[in-house]
């Protein structure tokens, strides 16, 4: 085994060590750990835990730095424009708040909420289970909440795409106005910076059983005695009888909607209606996919003259330009993307219901990619944030969003929940077991009950 990935082998092993790979359902033991070391799943290769050298003070001294960049971000100017005269000035909630006076109130929410919300959210709770942690004074419970709810915020805290989004928005104004960058832009980049960091040096599994270490010691001193789902046991007697959390991904003696003896989320042997649901969300993205792309997500009024532009346009418009790369940036991030998920989880979905087992690894792999670049969508949703807030200027120059931008946001924001509703160790079950079952029988057969 090397350093730098430790294949785990799958068999018996004590219950603190057992993990079910989140991707392709396979029970497995963790190695003995180092830290830098990398332990994999042997059959999908599916990183299980990545053992960071300072799995604590590095994230703690990254996380308090994004704070004060967060807090200088909402309060300080980000943008000035100035042209025919007049001037113009923006912060963070500007193009938000100017989205709710156009009429698009859920759009400004959307939009405040991943770039400004949901961010403090992430940090908060980091630091607060973190914190919490090196000073003992917070119930572990208490601490093992917050952590859980920090995995689940993280997708939607979008500061990185919304860098993207100025960056398009930055070309598309300074052919308008004189452009002058203020001090919250650079806040804004400290902020990403600090938080992918935090994020890239926090190691979660250590973080759950440190977690799990205090909430003994708290259990001890208060003379409470241990739960039966606490005790070791020697191996699985069924498959039915281990459930992997979908959380912390420790792996439970327990029954379908048990609380998890570590991080007390709720048991599922494969996520509740994962296919029901994610042709739900994936059905209504592709309806909306086609106005979104045939709408106009802009109004631009420039010396009295309007023109409309669609995601297409824009495109076009920055290849007028010069602007090749980013014309390529948009063009991949709004138009390949959303199309290239709804087509992969569309198939990867037909092939659960047709018990397919061809190119499973690659079927997982290609899950691994649409779940990772989805969020990326949001770059044109976040540009026209920030030109509706900047290009006020009425008759001489003036940009107004239109129903195209809600449609677009909304294919992103479902093809998101269809990911995340998505249950891809249902394609390594397919070829054994029927899942076009309801209830428990479908939750047995998940589990790997021989059909």
């Amino acid at each position: 085994m090397s350093d730098d990935a430790l294949k785990l082998q799958p068999g018996g092993g004590v219950p603190d060590v057992w993990r079910e790979c989140p991707d392709c359902g396979l029970l497995t033991t963790l190695p003995r750990m180092r830290p830098g070391f990398v332990a994999e799943c042997p059959r999908c290769s599916k990183t299980l835990w990545r053992m960071r050298r300072t799995p604590f003070p590095f994230p703690i001294t990254c996380g308090i730095a994004a704070v004060m960049f967060y807090a200088y971000t909402i309060v300080a100017p980000f943008l000035e424009i100035s042209a025919y005269g007049r001037f113009q000035l923006a912060r963070i909630e500007t193009g938000p708040d100017q989205l709710r006076l156009q009429g698009f109130a859920l759009l400004g929410l959307l939009v405040l909420g991943v770039t400004v919300i949901m961010p403090g959210i992430k940090l908060g709770l980091m630091l607060f289970t973190l914190l919490g942690l090196e000073s003992r004074f917070v119930s572990a419970r208490l601490l093992k909440l917050a952590f859980r709810w920090h995995e689940r915020v993280g997708p939607w805290a979008m500061v990185d795409v919304y860098l993207l989004g100025f960056l398009v928005a930055y070309t598309r104004l300074t052919a308008i106005a004189s452009v002058d960058l203020d001090t919250a832009l650079y806040s804004l980049i400290g902020l990403m910076v600090m938080m992918a960091a935090a994020e890239a040096a926090l190691d979660s599994e250590a973080v759950w059983r440190a977690l799990d270490v205090a909430e003994q010691h708290s259990d001890e001193r208060h003379h409470r005695p241990p739960a039966e789902s606490d005790y070791a046991f020697e191996g699985p007697t069924t498959p039915g009888d281990l459930v992997g959390c979908h959380t912390c991904h420790l792996v439970n003696r327990a029954d379908h909607g048990d609380r998890c003896r570590r991080c007390h989320g709720v048991l599922h042997t494969r996520k509740p209606n994962s296919v029901v649901r994610s042709w739900a969300y994936l059905v209504a993205a592709v309806a909306l996919y086609v106005p979104a792309n045939m709408y106009p997500v802009l109004h631009v009024t420039q010396l009295a003259k309007t023109q409309n532009f669609t995601i297409m346009g824009g495109i076009v418009e920055l290849v007028d330009y010069g602007l090749w790369p980013l014309a390529i940036l948009v063009f991949v991030a709004s138009i390949t993307i959303p199309l290239l998920k709804l087509l992969t989880l569309g198939y990867m979905l037909v092939q659960i219901q047709l018990r397919n087992g061809d190119h499973l690894l690659g079927r997982t792999r290609a899950f691994r990619v649409i779940d990772f670049i989805g969020r990326w969508s949001m770059i044109d949703v976040f540009m026209i944030s920030i030109l509706v807030a900047l290009v006020r200027f009425g008759q001489f120059a003036n940009i107004r969003t239109d129903i195209g931008a809600p449609a677009f946001a909304s294919v992103v924001v479902l093809t998101m929940f269809a990911v995340i509703a998505f249950d891809p160790r249902l394609m390594w079950d397919a070829p054994r077991v029927e899942y076009l079952q309801t209830g428990t029988e479908a939750d047995d057969a998940a589990a790997g009950v021989p059909a």
